[in-house]
């Protein structure tokens, strides 16, 4: 039987024996299964548990949803939303799954970026527990998905710079937190001797990189934007072919000051990173 409106008294007959079998202990695949065998109607287990919990019910007397329940589905503007929307920039990316399930997905080689991903997340949806990274074997990667459909839409590609501007602008702390977000996931840290400690960003969008130097400004940190053609060579019956060029906007952080206040205000969480700034000396002389 098809799904849709139903009568008020079929609804109230429908509760009443949901709340009985519950009552008795049944969980809510067999609550399911026993409604299905008995009036051919497929309920969900959203339902059954407003339901069980009084959230709402036929005749009207439900409590409403818990606070919690209601948190979950609001974004918070904090920092660690901040910090989820600059990383999701970069190595996230969202999908629609069946069922309407708004999915959020991070994959990054590093562990400690994957984790504090987890941690902001779960922040910013008003979650008690941390998102825990998953090693999938086949990518090689470490795993962050979690469903959220207000974050689905705030953080899907192409990014509304002017729509997450009010969670990334409120506070110099958010403003530090989204840098560092996009940082961990589209930056790099020069290790050569000469340029020890130089930043990259680097990007395909123009908009953002402009927008990440406008937000650096703000913080007192000096940066320049270059552009750089990346061409894909093939060998076709041994000649070199170019079949694809795309360009990519980097922007650098070069100079000692502007490095060591990134260092200071701002960071990576991935360790790796981190520790390269953290050789460098506020004595040193500037990088040119």
């Amino acid at each position: 039987m098809k799904t849709g409106y139903r009568p008020l008294t079929l609804r109230r007959i429908l509760y009443a024996r949901v709340v009985e079998l519950r009552n008795n202990g049944g969980t809510y695949r067999r609550i399911q299964n026993i409604i299905y065998a008995e009036f051919g109607l497929r309920l969900s287990k959203s339902l059954i548990s407003y339901w069980c919990r009084r959230c709402h019910t036929p005749f009207g007397d439900g409590l409403g949803k818990p606070e919690k329940d209601q948190r979950i589905h609001k974004l918070i503007p904090c920092p660690e939303l901040a910090y989820v929307i600059g990383a999701s920039i970069g190595d996230g990316f969202t999908r629609i799954d069946k069922g309407h399930m708004y999915v959020i997905v991070l994959a990054v080689k590093d562990h400690d970026f994957a984790e504090t991903y987890g941690k902001c997340a779960a922040t910013a949806v008003g979650r008690d527990k941390p998102y825990i990274p998953s090693w999938d074997r086949h990518s090689k990667r470490w795993i962050v998905k979690f469903k959220n459909k207000a974050l689905h839409e705030l953080v899907k590609k192409p990014l509304d710079i002017k729509r997450v501007r009010l969670y990334i602008e409120f506070c110099e702390e958010s403003i530090a937190s989204f840098i560092k977000g996009f940082a961990d996931s589209e930056g790099s840290v020069n290790t050569s001797e000469n340029h020890l400690g130089q930043i990259q960003l680097a990007n395909t969008n123009l908009g953002i990189i402009r927008y990440i130097a406008e937000l650096l400004r703000k913080l007192g940190i000096e940066s320049k934007i270059y552009k750089r053609v990346m061409k894909r060579r093939f060998i076709i019956n041994g000649k070199l072919r170019i079949r694809r060029r795309k360009i990519i906007y980097v922007l650098t952080i070069q100079k000692k000051a502007s490095i060591i206040r990134y260092r200071d205000l701002i960071g990576f969480s991935i360790n790796r990173k981190q520790s390269v700034l953290e050789m460098l000396k506020d004595t040193q002389q500037p990088l040119i």
